[in-house]
């Protein structure tokens, strides 16, 4: 037998209201951004992700088993928080920019201005990431990095710009890896924030210049043009 609502629709006994249920995800979702935030905090204190779980757990104010219980591994936690980052970036893209190629250039400053803009904690985040294997969470981390230059190129490839047998996903794969190899030369300290900069702007512009025509290749020559003029060193 089941007990009916007043509306007269049957439920099985002992199962829980929706009310309840929904109440249990926010809790759960709660503990789990408490996780996170107290994750980022000992990153910024100790400028490492090398913290260990229970100094994590009391810093949430959880239990020692509850950080494993919701992630599974402190790994997890750490891709959560590099998740968090690109939600960041997605934010902070140039999407609403109607021509193309400056779409994808605001795309890229605005990506590393967001890592110069806190070093303390996004250094030894991607540090983590660039330095450890991880063949779980790694490549879902990957991909979605792959789906914001897909997203900023997509009005390269709407435009009919690249050429058949350059898909439009590889073009956005190799601006994907020309973006984390400069930020893996950031994250080890061998250029400073403003190199780091220089240098994404000039690769994206660089590697937009081979499916470039008319106005905008001049556009992009002159982008590149003057950061040469600005910082010559950088780039003998």
């Amino acid at each position: 037998m089941g007990v009916r609502l007043s509306d007269g629709d049957p439920v099985p006994q002992g199962s829980a209201p929706k009310s309840q249920a929904g109440l249990r995800f926010r809790q759960k979702e709660a503990r789990r951004a408490d996780i996170l935030d107290a994750a980022e905090s000992l990153i910024r204190e100790t400028g490492s992700t090398d913290f260990a779980m229970q100094i994590l757990s009391d810093r949430a104010g959880l239990s020692r088993a509850t950080p494993f219980n919701l992630f599974g591994s402190k790994s997890a936690i750490l891709y959560s928080l590099l998740n968090r980052t690109l939600d960041a970036i997605f934010e902070r893209s140039a999407l609403t920019v109607s021509d193309p190629f400056d779409r994808v250039l605001r795309s890229a400053d605005s990506s590393a201005l967001l890592f110069v803009g806190d070093p303390i904690f996004y250094r030894p985040l991607y540090r983590f990431v660039l330095g450890v294997e991880d063949p779980v969470h790694r490549p879902a981390f990957m991909s979605r990095a792959l789906e914001f230059w897909t997203d900023a190129t997509q009005g390269v490839a709407d435009a009919g710009l690249l050429p058949s047998v350059l898909p439009h996903r590889f073009f956005a794969m190799q601006l994907r890896t020309l973006f984390v190899g400069a930020l893996d030369f950031w994250v080890m300290r061998e250029v400073t924030d403003r190199e780091f900069v220089n240098q994404v702007h000039f690769s994206t512009a660089q590697h937009l210049l081979s499916v470039a025509v008319d106005n905008h290749r001049e556009y992009l020559l002159s982008k590149m043009r003057s950061m040469l003029s600005e910082a010559p060193a950088q780039f003998q």
